[in-house]
């Protein structure tokens, strides 16, 4: 899927943004995992600028507004390297219910990002290159699941 990241300079760093609008169920069926994807390979084609000694999470953080964030941090899940993805999904959620794709039945849209992102981690060899820990969170970094 083609994203067209919006670039911003904040004064921790840089931040690409998306915002994804959908208008069908069918739309967001097709659309979700490449979407998702699309944000993993744009948090690891920055890596060689993000990676520094002190390195070890690549933080996805889904939070209840549906925006996706990835971050590296350091082993406190403090220190966020200087570059940032921002995905905001908020527009999927009226259509989720509406979905009778087998993959969204009965599941939290938290747990469909997060199995989406461990389903495409395990084959990505560019993020496979990097010695850090996945990890997902729904907004509470000192609460992360394992990737």
């Amino acid at each position: 899927m083609k994203v067209n990241w919006d670039m911003s300079v904040l004064p921790s760093g840089k931040l690409a943004e998306y915002v994804y609008v959908t208008d069908s169920a069918a739309q967001l069926e097709t659309e979700l995992e490449p979407l998702i994807i699309a944000c993993v390979d744009k948090a690891v084609s920055v890596m060689p600028e993000n990676i520094n000694d002190d390195s070890l999470y690549l933080i996805f953080e889904f939070d209840d507004h549906r925006v996706l964030r990835i971050v590296m941090t350091d082993d406190t899940k403090q220190q966020e390297s200087a570059y940032g993805i921002a995905c905001d999904m908020s527009s999927v959620t009226p259509y989720l219910a509406e979905s009778d794709y087998w993959k969204f039945k009965d599941e939290r849209f938290a747990d469909i990002v997060k199995h989406c992102i461990r389903d495409y981690l395990t084959t990505c060899g560019a993020f496979m290159r990097y010695s850090l820990v996945a990890v997902f969170s729904e907004g509470d970094r000192a609460r992360t699941e394992l990737l």
